[in-house]
């Protein structure tokens, strides 16, 4: 369930004039786009051991230790630091496209029909997975601040959010294309109202 400023942040994004709306979801898939690129190549730079995902999910205190040996062997760590700050324009990025372009896919259905509720359902989970994000981001500073030292039982909340996540990511993804393939079949049987 919504709470009701959640809601009425959805609702006022949702009755923006279409053209701002468009203009919005454009921007934030460029933000995304542009963001993504600089996170991918600090992230390589970093000579972090394996990738996002595996890095994230371990759940293991000793496991990820043993990543910030490597990168600490290899002089990189302060890179890694600097990855995950740049990762927070990521998230803005993906929290914009929870705003922006999944109620934009809703608004391609009829307005109160299934695929509207789907798509504006998509924006609210990505926007959790956006705030599981900082959290798991946020999280992992206090790991950082002793790599070596830090208290085995940080890495499960770590993993934890991280793994809720790419959950949340997934479905989000999923729940997007229900709103679009509704949209879709809508204007097939001739019920579209777009606004």
């Amino acid at each position: 369930m919504e709470n009701q400023f959640v809601s009425n942040i959805l609702n006022k994004v949702t009755e923006l004039p279409v053209a701002v709306h468009a203009t919005l979801a454009a921007i934030s898939v460029l933000w995304f786009q542009w963001a993504k690129g600089m996170l991918d190549a600090s992230y390589a730079a970093s000579l972090h051991p394996v990738d996002f995902a595996t890095g994230q999910t371990s759940f293991s205190g000793e496991t990820i230790k043993s990543y910030y040996a490597v990168m600490t062997d290899a002089g990189t760590l302060d890179i890694y630091v600097r990855t995950q700050i740049i990762d927070f324009g990521f998230i803005l990025g993906f929290l914009g496209i929870g705003l922006f372009v999944c109620t934009l896919i809703g608004r391609l259905s009829r307005d109160g029909g299934f695929g509207r509720r789907m798509g504006r359902l998509a924006g609210l989970v990505f926007v959790a997975g956006g705030i599981c994000d900082m959290i798991e981001n946020g999280w992992s500073f206090v790991m950082l601040a002793n790599p070596i030292t830090f208290a085995d039982w940080l890495a499960i909340p770590y993993s934890t959010f991280a793994a809720l996540k790419f959950g949340l990511i997934t479905l989000g993804i999923a729940l997007a294309i229900v709103s679009l393939l509704s949209a879709v079949v809508g204007r097939g049987l001739d019920k579209p109202n777009i606004g």
